[in-house]
């Protein structure tokens, strides 16, 4: 980091102390992080890791070659369409909310007859279709099923790297406009215009923003500590998020997005918003540590950040997708298993598989024991 960027970092923390030190922070066009754990990468760094990369590659993540044995390791799930279609009369019937991964970040959740779907990505390769990175095991619906059959009411994007919004996946999606609303960061709605997307269903906000989106539900935009960008010279010039999703007034689901680990800041969101009902919170790319540590969590991380939130309940997520970095595949679901049983909550502490549905009543938050099972099955699981 260069002299004149740490001293304008310096200013910022003098001038505004406490109550403003995880506002957006802009300088020059392009986004940055105010928290003092975050190390920009630099030249050296990145050629170093494309050559770790290389040293590994066809080991890199321990990746079976046999795609039945991908899928039972991650006991991925092909989960029914008419299935998730009912859920949303389930849900609302029921006083219940549902959630389910599709790989990396993306996710459906379902609460009061509304479906919000998580940083939309369909694809099976991202970068480029031919040398990947490919998906480990397929997307478990495909991007037509969500479009004609399960049609999401709002769509939330954390940040606009490929493995969180895929090209095809926007420009698929923008075909139910009209119905559904974009929530994403500042910035982003460029993207989504040229993909497609009606500027009027798109909104754009900026961390700590909050917005009324019909008379029961709110997003507010949160911060994360990560970066931005698509290609080589668009770095953060566009913003990064995480999501608070309210109904009534209560938070009901955090989107943690991607995010490093900040001192303070999950403190702050859980002093303004605590207790939340459920999260889906990052916990794969970590490794090496000395590279990833300012951008992504580790699964002890995760569950630290639980904490500080008072979140009831998580699932960890961006995972077991694409091989992006040097852990193996299946590590970051071990980890927080092992987390999970440390901490005496199995059943809170969840590692999901893709494509199963997790379901729960809206209105249970019970920091003193962990949930009981009420019923279970290949397809989904209902937690008392």
């Amino acid at each position: 980091m260069g002299l004149k960027f740490r001293s304008i970092l310096e200013r910022v923390f003098n001038t505004y102390g406490e109550d403003k030190r995880f506002d957006v922070l802009e300088i020059h066009g392009r986004y940055e992080n105010p928290f003092k754990e975050y190390r920009p990468q630099t030249l050296y760094e990145f050629f170093v890791m494309r050559l770790i990369e290389l040293s590994e590659f066809g080991a890199r993540g321990g990746v079976p070659k046999e795609k039945s044995q991908r899928v039972d390791d991650l006991h991925w799930v092909q989960p029914s369409v008419e299935y998730m279609k009912k859920l949303r009369d389930i849900c609302l019937e029921h006083g219940m909310v549902a959630y389910t991964w599709l790989g990396q970040s993306c996710g459906l959740f379902q609460s009061g007859g509304k479906v919000f779907l998580m940083d939309p990505l369909f694809e099976d390769s991202i970068v480029n279709e031919t040398f990947g990175p490919k998906r480990v095991v397929p997307c478990p619906l495909k991007i037509d099923q969500v479009v004609n059959e399960i049609k999401p009411d709002y769509i939330l994007v954390s940040h606009d790297h490929p493995d969180h919004l895929g090209d095809d996946s926007a420009m698929k999606l923008s075909t139910i406009q009209g119905q559904c609303k974009w929530i994403v960061p500042n910035g982003i709605g460029e993207f989504l215009s040229k993909h497609g997307v009606e500027p009027s269903s798109i909104i754009e906000m900026k961390w700590w923003e909050r917005v009324h989106i019909d008379d029961e539900f709110e997003i507010v935009c949160l911060p994360a500590m990560h970066w931005s960008g698509r290609m080589l010279l668009d770095a953060n010039k566009t913003l990064w998020c995480s999501f608070m999703i309210l109904r009534n007034g209560k938070s009901l689901f955090y989107h943690g997005g991607d995010t490093g680990y900040a001192s303070g800041v999950f403190n702050k969101i859980g002093e303004l918003y605590g207790p939340i009902k459920f999260a889906a919170l990052p916990i794969g790319q970590y490794c090496p540590e000395w590279h990833q540590k300012p951008r992504h969590i580790s699964p002890a991380e995760s569950v630290k950040i639980m904490k500080e939130m008072k979140i009831h309940k998580m699932v960890g997520v961006h995972w077991g997708t694409f091989v992006l970095s040097s852990e193996n595949y299946l590590e970051p679901g071990k980890l927080l298993l092992q987390e999970a049983t440390k901490n005496e909550r199995t059943n809170n502490i969840i590692v999901p598989s893709q494509g199963r549905t997790i379901m729960m009543k809206e209105d249970k938050i019970d920091f003193g024991a962990d949930d009981e099972v009420e019923k279970e099955d290949k397809f989904s699981v209902v937690y008392k």
